[in-house]
């Protein structure tokens, strides 16, 4: 696996124009970005998006495509966005230009520069035959993070968890430049080129001029997140230096802290500086998610995967399986270990030959399991089609399907859920209607999913061009999710559990 520093810049490039770099939210195969970022990089080559500009794109709305996720099945939601792709690849050819993609990796020599705080989340290219990137990056958390953690428990005695409120939506997009040349160099340069000036504008331009936030949901915003989480890594360094504070450990994992000492005094120290220095960017500590242990081992390991190894009661039984993963999804909604074991589970399923009866049952436990948790979303929408395809009575089907429609639209901030459960019921109930967009483009191309009204009409023909659905896949689909979706979805992780 190799970091996005390990690579020059038109590696850097290549990896933030993928597919699935652009966006790192699932979705059913028939969505496709490819082609229409290829084509706008074409067309932008040796050329400034302001020359495909007939107005200014801060003063329109929907610049993006805002996605919502549901958290828990209730009033927690996250918001993800498909950044209008003319500024997304703007934003990668100016970020991964000779030079500027030079003065980033210098910035994170020193970024990087202390080694007692260790940063494992930045964007990774697999080297491996067969594993996305995205499995890479979640490998690299399993190394990095927790096995590190479970072996610093050699050399301390203390650890301190915590992470950042809101990271995305609270970034200051002005701490990029102060970031990137440092605060009092950016304040004085407002103006001009500077890089992180000129990322800086491409954040407004997709956020009607707003400083206050990044979009969440691609590679391109976890990269643009890292810079500023390097620069406070910088001045965490800094000012603990100042206060003669050198025993410890920290482990970043985005804006996810583990910190290591000897005592529980100094943890607290440095998670005061951290927050101080947070506040001054705009961000700020969790407190809920505050916690502080001298028993590494233990809570190196995250609570849903502790639960799950002293709980987990292995059966062969359908039904008893999903009923102890309701009962996890209960505890921990939403965690990891969830969504891992759910995809054991299509997989055992998938290759099962024995007869499933009480399917109606089944399905339901399944409808609930997805309802609590939005990450398990593509994997319980695999799982159900395969129950339904067991269904002989289509009249029957019809209504179970209605039933698991209605399931999910008693859930607020349901837009990914209803995007998968088209997938669902393409092939079942061709007449439905959905109020997503999303949804409806798959049923009409004319549908506008980013608003493109500031762009000229040469590269709005770009966009009409490159349709971001692929008729032919949709054409080819079939009711039952087909072997190669469903191992798209099962080798998503694969790390030790």
């Amino acid at each position: 696996m190799k970091s996005i520093l390990d690579l020059n810049n038109e590696e850097a490039k290549e990896l933030l124009l993928l597919r699935e770099s652009y966006s790192n939210i699932s979705l059913p195969d028939y969505f496709s970005f490819q082609n229409l970022l290829d084509s706008i990089d074409k067309m932008l080559s040796g050329k400034q998006l302001s020359d495909f500009r007939d107005k200014n794109p801060r003063t329109f709305d929907n610049i993006n495509y805002k996605l919502l996720s549901n958290k828990d099945g209730k009033y927690a939601w996250r918001p993800f966005q498909l950044i209008n792709p003319a500024i997304y690849v703007s934003l990668v050819q100016t970020i991964t230009s000779t030079d500027n993609w030079e003065i980033i990796k210098k910035r994170f020599e020193v970024f990087q520069s202390n080694e007692k705080i260790e940063c494992h989340s930045l964007p990774a290219l697999s080297e491996t035959k067969g594993k996305t990137n995205k499995t890479a990056q979640i490998l690299n958390w399993w190394q990095k993070i927790e096995q590190k953690s479970l072996t610093l428990a050699l050399e301390y005695k203390h650890v301190l968890h915590t992470d950042i409120s809101d990271c995305y939506s609270s970034i200051y997009t002005h701490s990029i430049p102060w970031a990137i040349h440092t605060k009092e160099d950016a304040k004085k340069n407002r103006k001009n080129s500077l890089l992180g000036n000129a990322i800086d504008n491409h954040l407004q331009d997709m956020s009607y001029g707003q400083t206050n936030g990044i979009p969440q949901g691609s590679v391109l915003m976890d990269f643009v997140a890292e810079i500023v989480l390097g620069y406070v890594d910088l001045l965490l360094t800094e000012k603990l230096d100042s206060k003669n504070i050198s025993e410890y450990k920290i482990l970043r994992y985005r804006d996810d802290y583990r910190i290591f000492t000897n005592n529980s005094f100094e943890a607290e120290q440095i998670t005061k500086v951290l927050s101080e220095l947070l506040s001054n960017i705009g961000l700020k500590l969790n407190a809920d998610k505050t916690i502080a242990s001298d028993d590494i081992i233990k809570s190196s390991i995250k609570p849903d995967k502790r639960y799950w190894i002293s709980n987990k009661i292995i059966t062969g039984n359908k039904q008893k399986w999903l009923i102890q993963l309701y009962l996890l999804s209960e505890k921990f909604p939403n965690s990891g270990t969830i969504d891992t074991q759910m995809r054991e589970f299509l997989k055992v399923l998938e290759k099962s030959e024995k007869e499933d009866y009480n399917l109606e049952t089944l399905i339901s436990l399944v409808t609930e399991i997805a309802l609590r948790n939005p990450r398990v979303v593509p994997t319980s929408i695999a799982i159900l089609s395969i129950f339904l395809s067991k269904i002989t009575d289509n009249s029957l089907k019809l209504q179970l399907a209605e039933k698991i429609k209605n399931k999910f639209k008693e859930v607020p901030n349901s837009s990914f859920i209803m995007i998968w459960f088209q997938r669902l019921n393409l092939k079942i109930n061709k007449t439905e209607t959905y109020e997503e967009p999303l949804c409806q483009k798959v049923l009409d191309k004319e549908i506008e999913i980013w608003n493109i009204n500031w762009l000229n009409e040469k590269l709005k023909k770009v966009f009409d061009k490159n349709p971001i659905i692929e008729s032919e896949v949709i054409k080819k689909t079939k009711e039952k999710i087909t072997k190669k979706e469903i191992k798209k979805i099962i080798k998503k992780t694969r790390y030790y559990e």
